[in-house]
């Protein structure tokens, strides 16, 4: 019973899970880790807004490699594409 339990949980997950929401949540989590913050000298609104401005070109700058290597994962890898990845995942969490 376990065993048919676990087949179906998995089966069910496989399914329903959504890749490209779990992958684009993690690479925004990725984002938030990697892209440095605040720092100092930031007491005037114009340096204030120089350094949101190369925080955001930064943080785009770093999204675009981030996709462009799992584009790059899936034309070496064809077989294992980075969303079967995450459908297996998911489906191994559930069983």
């Amino acid at each position: 019973m376990e065993w048919l339990l676990g087949n179906l949980s998995f089966a069910f997950a496989f399914h329903k899970a959504q890749p490209v929401a779990i992958v684009d949540e993690i690479v925004r989590i990725w984002l938030d880790i990697v892209t440095p913050g605040r720092g100092a000298g930031e007491s005037h609104w114009l340096f204030r807004g120089i350094r949101s401005i190369e925080q955001q070109a930064e943080r785009a700058s770093r999204e675009l490699d981030i996709r462009s290597d799992l584009r790059r994962w899936d034309e070496d890898f064809p077989w294992i594409h980075h969303e079967l990845i995450v459908r297996y995942l998911c489906g191994g969490l559930a069983s």
